[in-house]
Parts: C-alpha cells; structure tokens; sequence
C-alpha cells in the first residue's frame, strides 16, 4: 500500500467520487468494482483547499484499475522532496552590462527596452510604470522580507508578511521561517521582478510563498493558498480587484537511470513512435546532462485552477537543454523506459517516462519563459543559451544570464558584492531560466499596472505582439538536436517593453 495523489479532471462531482472511494461499495451494482475499489479506502490527506486532489492509501492495483476511471486525471506518488529544483547557476564571466561590481544592474532593464541590440548597454534606465497597484507573489524558497531593495522611494518596505492561511480565509498555521530566504535565490528573483534598484516594478507589493514544506505548507496547497487569497480581494476603484502576478523559478526534474540515486537502465527509447533502442541519444533529443524535467498531475491541476482563477503566471522554463513541445506535437510522445521505479515511485518500472513535455508547475495559460545567453551576434541577433529549455511551448526568450540583483546577507562566494548603500546586504550575478522569468514577471506587472483587468491571454498577446523578432534560430526544425543554440521550433521572440521612455504611453 502507498501514498497516492488523485486528482481529478475539471467538472467532476467530486463528492460523488469521495463517497464511492470512501465506503464498501460491494453491494452498490452502481459502482463498478473494476475500476472503483470496493473497499473502504483510507485518507491520509483530504487537502481541503483543493477540491480535485485527495491524498489515499491504494495498492498497485487499485492505483492501475482506477486511472481508468474517466474522472481521474492522474494519480502521483508523492514527489520527493529533491526532484524541486531552482533552475539557476552562478557565473563568473564578464559580459553585456554586468559585473560583480556595486555599480552595475540588471541589464534586460536597458535592453529590453531598447529597439536595437547593444553589445555594451549603457546610458539611462528611463521608465514611466513602477508596478502601483499590483500584487507580486514570488513563489520560490524565500525571500528576504527587510532588503532595502524592496522599499519604495521613501523607504517604507512595499513587503507584505502575512499568514498565507489567514489571508485564504483558512485555517492554518506557517512555520516562523517562512519569510526567510534559504539560499538566496528568492531574494534575487524578487529583486528583478520588483526590486527598487535592480528591478522592473518599483512600487509594487511583493509577497513571498514557499514552493516546498520547509515554510509550513503542505506541498501544492501553496497554489490554492494563492488562488483563495485572490478569490477574496476586494474591487478597488479601478473597478477591478488588483492584479496578482506570480513568478516561478522553479520546477521538477529528476535523474536519468544511472545516476546519481537512481538506480536501473534504460529499456527504452521510443522517438516519434519507434523504438530506437537503450541509447539515451542527442539523436533523440536528450541533451547534455544528467536530467530531464517531468509533470505532476496534482501539481498542474492546481496551477491550472490558479490560473482559471485569473491570476497570471510566469515560470523559468528548465536549465536541462531539452525541447519542450506542445500536445499534439511532433515530439509530445517521445519516451524512454527504466528497468526500475523513476523519481521516487513517480513512475513504475517499464512505464514511459516523456522528455519533450513541459514540465511541473504547469498549465496551458501559464507563461513560460526561456534564457537568453548575454553574448549577442553583434547587433543583429540574441543568442538562446545552450542550457535553457528550448521549443514550441516557450513563449517567449528574455535575458537571464548574468543578471545583477540583490541576494541576502550572505550573497553567493565569490559572485557579489555590496548592496548600494548598505553593506549589510549583498547583490549577485546568477545565470538561468530563474533569472529570466522574473524580466517577463516585471515587464508584465507594468501591463496589468496600466490593464489590472488583462487575462492570461491578453498577457500573453502583448508579449508576443511586442517581441522583437532577432532571435538567432539556428537549425529551428525541431530535429537538429546537436545545435544547443537552436530554438528548437521555439518562437522567434525576445522580451520587449515599448511602454517607457522615450516611448509615449496613452492610456484610454
């Protein structure tokens, strides 16, 4: 018997399930005994904030016969803790407008609000926006709540501590190490979504969520958290509620069998519907590395409904060299198989295991952001770096390499320096998917600043139709999967913000 999330899909009667799982069933002919055990089956977690997952006790059977029940979306054992990665590294190469010097900032500040490429940005950081009015929720490992970086002008910190629970109107308690930041890599995110120095919204609220149970969450609950919170918002005199934006820097991956601690072998390679052997092969798109990122089906269940609720989204895309398709997709369906149990139980032994899928957190509205490298082909073309996930369900490439903002008070060893006026903090340069979906989550918080009422889809739209078209593509076939710089049928657009100086802003 194991721990199981079931989750189910959107519309079920969810109480009608809970009640055939949840008593004898062998006299109810209503019942198929077939698929629904016909036992009692135990709870081990109602999860109470959501409505679509339960946390039950099966055997390997019950856990086959019921994924055939047609309201089931998909049962997870429970991920570990370890399979959650930051998907950022630490660098210590010079380029673009970026040194571990007190005096140099985020440069996509500069870039992606210029029309041509500079190979050294300089000048001003001229803008007209600073986030009023809209909520920035940094779901990551921490952030540092008292930085200096997230005062406003005045120096009145625009941070909100609040009991996540309380603010969902929930019962529930948090750990008092919530708020603190565990490796600085929250800090960093938030100072480049929102920071006064080194981000995009200057003036925004910034709130903080753990993504794992080291705050006091429970592992998922912090997505209903959010959705129940915005649920309850208020209209403003805008009359709309204010926008909640959240920023994702993370995500799950896990080891190819033979490394690290996961044992067994490959079985299997199946590319585009053939069987191509037991050789995990650049050939079939696995890529430099030891991982590949994998889906959770309670975990996208729960993003999807945080996004139907209508709270925009922003995840890194992964730093695992992959392509990431979309359903219906040349390469949606490519396999491999491992001899033994995948990612803790995740996946049974022989069952297939996709690569060329987006990975957990995920839904369709969420926005997925890939990095581009700091290293420019002169001044006609940016370069996607070689470990960002790449292909069709990135939305759109933004600069995440090299990119200066604040950390904590410790900061990475040999990567920082001093905070401007205040020793006691530290600023860093990191590289990653994480450092550049929180260029996207800043320039979308101006958006909603000026539109708090935009959807996902409207989010989305004015990203792609204010893109800069200058992305060095490489083989973009899809199938060239030696070419680390390719896009991989990914989207020819880079982040760009018209809205700020010298550019005119109208708002009707």
């Amino acid at each position: 018997m194991k721990k199981v999330l079931v989750t189910l899909n959107k519309g079920v009667d969810y109480e009608e399930f809970w009640d055939q799982l949840e008593r004898d069933t062998t006299t109810d002919s209503n019942v198929d005994s077939n698929i629904v055990p016909d036992r009692t089956v135990d709870v081990s977690n109602r999860k109470p904030l959501s409505n679509r997952t339960t946390e039950y006790v099966l055997s390997d059977d019950e856990i086959e016969r019921l994924k055939i029940d047609s309201r089931v979306m998909g049962i997870d054992i429970l991920p570990p803790q370890d399979a959650k990665q930051l998907f950022a590294t630490q660098t210590g190469v010079f380029t673009r407008n970026s040194s571990i010097t007190s005096t140099h900032i985020n440069w996509a500040l500069r870039r992606c609000t210029q029309a041509v490429i500079e190979s050294s940005p300089g000048g001003d950081f001229n803008y007209n926006l600073d986030g009023t009015g809209v909520d920035v929720v940094i779901q990551d490992n921490g952030v540092m709540s008292g930085h200096p970086d997230f005062n406003d002008k005045d120096g009145n910190t625009r941070f909100i501590e609040h009991n996540w629970y309380t603010a969902a109107g929930q019962s529930g308690s948090m750990n008092s190490n919530h708020y603190g930041d565990v490796g600085n890599h929250g800090t960093h995110v938030g100072s480049t979504v929102a920071g006064k120095l080194y981000g995009w919204a200057k003036n925004a609220s910034i709130y903080s969520i753990r993504f794992d149970s080291s705050g006091g969450i429970a592992d998922g609950d912090e997505f209903d958290l959010i959705r129940l919170w915005h649920n309850l918002k208020p209209t403003t005199s805008t009359g709309y509620k204010k926008p909640t934006i959240v920023n994702a820097s993370w995500g799950y991956r896990w080891y190819y069998p033979g490394y690290s601690s996961q044992g067994g072998s490959v079985t299997e390679v199946n590319y585009r519907g053939v069987n191509q052997g037991t050789s995990l092969s650049t050939s079939y798109g696995n890529k430099t590395g030891t991982h590949n990122i994998y889906g959770v089906t309670a975990i996208d269940a729960a993003c999807e409904d945080l996004t139907d609720a209508g709270v925009i989204y922003v995840k890194a895309a992964g730093n695992y060299y992959h392509k990431q398709d979309v359903s219906g997709g040349l390469d949606y369906n490519n396999y491999y198989t491992c001899s033994s149990s995948w990612a803790g139980g995740q996946v049974s032994a022989g069952n297939p295991i996709y690569y060329h899928r987006p990975g957990s957190p995920h839904s369709n509205d969420a926005i997925v952001v890939g990095n581009v490298h700091s290293s420019a082909t002169g001044t006609t073309e940016e370069n996607v770096s070689s470990s960002s996930e790449k292909g069709p369900r990135i939305d759109c490439f933004a600069p995440g390499t090299h990119i200066m903002a604040a950390t904590n008070t410790t900061g990475y060893s040999g990567y920082n320096s001093t905070y401007p006026g205040n020793a006691s903090y530290k600023i860093a340069k990191i590289s990653g998917t994480s450092m550049a979906s929180p260029n996207v989550t800043g320039a979308l918080t101006l958006f909603l600043q000026v539109n708090p009422q935009a959807t996902a889809a409207e989010c989305k739209n004015f990203l792609i139709n204010n893109s800069q078209a200058v992305m060095d593509m490489g083989d973009n076939t899809g199938t060239d999967y030696s070419d680390n710089t390719s896009t991989q049928g990914g989207p020819n657009r880079f982040l760009y913000f018209p809205w700020n100086s010298p550019n005119v802003l109208t708002i009707s």
